[in-house]
């Protein structure tokens, strides 16, 4: 049987202008690889790590919250800073998304790429994704019991209200951003998620900023049938705001 391991992070050296990339929740990295060799091919330095518990086994996985995956994305940041990396963009999906807007809110980056963010999220819609994740584990299980759907709501209401508290957290902070900012969204995701966009476009303070629909893409952007023009897009807009020198 499979053993689950945490992924060891990625980093992909080029220029002196580095892209720190988020992924979504109850995933890993792999959501953001092919975007990071892409844009490390055109010569941009990229990092991405899996966050707390991700990609592991679901009671490791609710050990962690939110916060701890923000406070990741700060030591991220920072690591990218003590390399010496004075031009940072961020670019996340979903969770990742919310990450990346927190960053740009909090800290000075280049640019921020938001991909299927979500302005708000319940405890519900949020406990439908982690009840599938737990049902994909299940083929790793050996001697834990699998929890139902009962037991793993009870276990996971801390983490799910903390991400409830955290998506409200900073989308009433979205007017703090400054950055180039770009908002992303796929026409085959929930109606939410195009609803997001256009309220988080118009909340943040940001003089330079486009949002785009993508026909052919769900959830995932960066895996979806619009993956070559997205990419060629956020290329695109790094090179006007974070160009290589």
């Amino acid at each position: 049987m499979p053993k689950l391991i945490h992924p060891k992070p990625m980093f992909l050296k080029g220029s002196a202008q580095a892209v720190l990339l988020l992924h979504s929740y109850t995933s890993t990295y792999r959501d953001v690889k092919p975007l990071a060799v892409f844009l490390n091919q055109h010569q941009y330095t990229c990092y991405s790590f899996s966050y707390a518990g991700h990609g592991l086994m679901i009671d490791e996985f609710l050990k962690f919250n939110p916060d701890d995956w923000w406070q990741e994305v700060i030591q991220a940041y920072n690591f990218l800073i003590e390399l010496g990396y004075r031009e940072i963009a961020v670019i996340g999906v979903s969770l990742g998304a919310l990450l990346s807007l927190k960053l740009a809110e909090s800290f000075p980056v280049s640019a921020c790429i938001s991909m299927s963010a979500p302005q708000t999220r319940s405890v519900e819609d949020l406990f439908q994704r982690l009840s599938k994740y737990a049902e994909y584990l299940q083929q790793f299980e050996t001697d834990q019991q699998v929890l139902n759907n009962t037991q793993l709501y009870i276990k996971a209401q801390p983490q799910l209200e903390q991400f409830e508290n955290f998506v409200v957290s900073t989308m009433r902070n979205l007017n703090r951003i400054h950055a180039p900012t770009a908002t992303l969204f796929g026409k085959l995701d929930e109606a939410l998620y195009e609803q997001s966009a256009h309220y988080i476009f118009k909340q943040i303070s940001s003089s330079e900023k486009m949002i785009k629909a993508y026909s052919h893409s769900g959830h995932l952007m960066t895996l979806g049938q619009d993956q070559s023009i997205l990419f060629k897009d956020i290329l695109n807009f790094l090179n006007l705001h974070l160009p290589n020198t």
